[in-house]
């Protein structure tokens, strides 16, 4: 394994983010994995490598190469297209460490259509107390299932 430099962890980066759109957070994670990797591997690493990490960062955010708002608003729209409750979105964001503010300012106020969408995509229809039973595990509360589950 290569030996971890700045530069390296810089086009571990880079490579990174010409396949996936990331957020600040899943980028830190993907570089810290790749540290430790190299450290189990048995590689000496800098003490300084988590300041190199946060410059890389820094400087990824600076070219808008990540950008958690426009990170946030695709996985919402993703999410949306899906049939994902508000819920589900706001815990998904969170784990990539998006501010849970930030996701609600993206969400619709009505979560309806998205419930109706997640009934179409599963079949739902056929047994009504085992259909709002997915429905509330998916995350979506008591009425809006059953206003979707009845239309």
């Amino acid at each position: 394994m290569k030996k971890i430099t700045p530069q390296r962890l810089k086009n571990i980066a880079l490579y990174y983010l010409e396949r996936f759109d990331a957020s600040s957070e899943k980028l830190k994670m993907v570089l810290k994995r790749r540290v430790q990797r190299a450290v189990f591997a048995g590689d000496e690493v800098s003490p300084d490598v988590e300041k190199w990490i946060d410059e890389i960062i820094q400087e990824m955010q600076r070219l808008n190469y990540v950008n958690d708002r426009r990170y946030c608003e695709n996985k919402v729209r993703q999410f949306l297209r899906m049939g994902k409750s508000n819920r589900y979105i706001i815990g998904k964001l969170s784990e990539a460490g998006i501010n849970p503010e930030i996701v609600a300012s993206f969400l619709p106020d009505d979560e309806l259509e998205q419930a109706q969408i997640f009934v179409q995509k599963k079949h739902l229809g056929k047994d009504f107390q085992k259909d709002l039973a997915k429905l509330a595990r998916a995350g979506f509360s008591y009425d809006i299932a059953q206003k979707a589950l009845r239309q």
